[in-house]
């Protein structure tokens, strides 16, 4: 049986995202990325392939507002979990006619009848205590049980994710210990 909020299939294909490219970072192709999850719905990440996150979105079929749980879940994924503020998640219902016509049908055999909600998430550029640009970044190594969202500067040559970045340090300190 399904968890109660998944998104049926027939549904994920009606909302998947279309290309794009990297705005103001990179000029790109923008990958739209599952990420696993546990929460009952579907989690995209829309970034490039440097990591820098356009919005990531959770669409869920329910009634029921799910953005705190999504809010909840970023701030465990996120360093500092600061970045995830509740002014930057926004509600959505996505109805039939919008999805195109196979899903219209699906949702209008549907009892009860209802939308998909999707909770949008974007952390516009901002500047650090020190001056420099930040945007948003993601880290989706399959060594990571979930995506580790952090705020880098676009202008760096490289980008450490701080999971990542722990693991590292401890590995150094074993090997020269």
């Amino acid at each position: 049986m399904k968890r109660r909020g998944a998104v049926p299939r027939v549904l994920l294909a009606a909302l998947a995202s279309p290309g794009g490219t990297c705005y103001r970072h990179c000029n790109r192709p923008i990958r739209t990325r599952r990420v696993p999850s546990r929460l009952p719905g579907a989690l995209f990440v829309r970034a490039c392939p440097s990591g820098v996150v356009s919005v990531s979105v959770y669409f869920e079929w329910t009634r029921r507002d799910p953005s705190r749980s999504l809010q909840s879940a970023l701030e465990r994924w996120t360093t500092p979990r600061s970045l995830v503020r509740w002014r930057d998640l926004r509600l959505a219902t996505r109805h039939g006619p919008e999805l195109g016509r196979t899903a219209e049908r699906f949702l209008a055999s549907a009892h009860p009848g209802r939308g998909v909600r999707a909770v949008y998430w974007r952390v516009y550029p901002f500047r650090a205590r020190d001056g420099t640009e930040r945007r948003l970044f993601v880290c989706l190594r399959r060594s990571h049980p979930h995506p580790v969202f952090f705020a880098a500067s676009p202008q760096a040559t490289k980008w450490e994710c701080p999971t990542c970045s722990r693991r590292q340090a401890r590995r150094t300190l074993r090997s020269s210990g």
